[in-house]
């Protein structure tokens, strides 16, 4: 599991260097997290997959986040709802995440917001500490009681997203070599967020 150190590979201001430590040090914990995760997605029949993020679309500058996705589909993860395990170079977070690559002409985005619409009172209802993010390449969170106004903008905004769930800081002392209770988060957020995510498909 994930402890403060590895947040460490962001130090590094080198293309090369980070992706070096991002390969050994943090891929293989996300793919480590999988082994867990995988068996409760696949309990509703979808051949879900975990997909780690390779970045190799970067010449110059190094990834400031990186991260694993879940999905239902070997193929890729961002044209549909997904989960997302990451990191940035102050917290750990978990979300299911709604990204912009869902919306592939301009009907898409007020049809998909009218369809997360639908959950309000599911994230509602979420534990006090979750959080939402309008951006997965961004670093920012929003409180809960925003969520209409995230959903209006994702039909509104080309670029906008709607990501639900837990950001986990690096102060946290679940990151003081707590692996076990680290894991046991981590798969308490997935469990609390899997309905929201079959209330979604539900409905699309």
């Amino acid at each position: 599991m994930f402890q403060k150190s590895d947040f460490e590979v962001f130090d590094d201001p080198t293309l090369d260097g980070r992706m070096a430590k991002i390969r050994s040090i943090i891929d293989p914990k996300f793919e480590a997290f999988a082994d867990k995760a995988l068996p409760i997605l696949l309990a509703d029949g979808r051949p879900w997959v975990a997909h780690v993020a390779k970045h190799k679309m970067r010449k110059v500058n190094p990834p400031e986040n990186t991260w694993v996705a879940f999905a239902p589909n070997k193929r890729g993860y961002k044209m549909e709802a997904h989960f997302e395990l990451g990191l940035w170079d102050d917290h750990l977070y978990l979300y299911l995440a709604v990204e912009e690559n869902m919306k592939k002409t301009k009907a898409d985005g007020p049809r998909i917001a009218q369809e997360l619409d639908s959950l309000a009172t599911l994230v509602a209802d979420l534990p006090a500490d979750f959080v939402l993010s309008n951006n997965h390449m961004e670093n920012n969170q929003a409180p809960l009681a925003t969520y209409g106004e995230l959903v209006q903008r994702y039909g509104r905004v080309k670029s906008a997203e709607v990501l639900i769930g837990r950001q986990i800081p690096v102060d946290s002392p679940l990151l003081d070599n707590q692996p076990e209770q680290l894991a046991d988060s981590l798969l308490e957020t997935l469990t609390t967020l899997v309905p929201l995510y079959e209330a979604l498909k539900k409905v699309q």
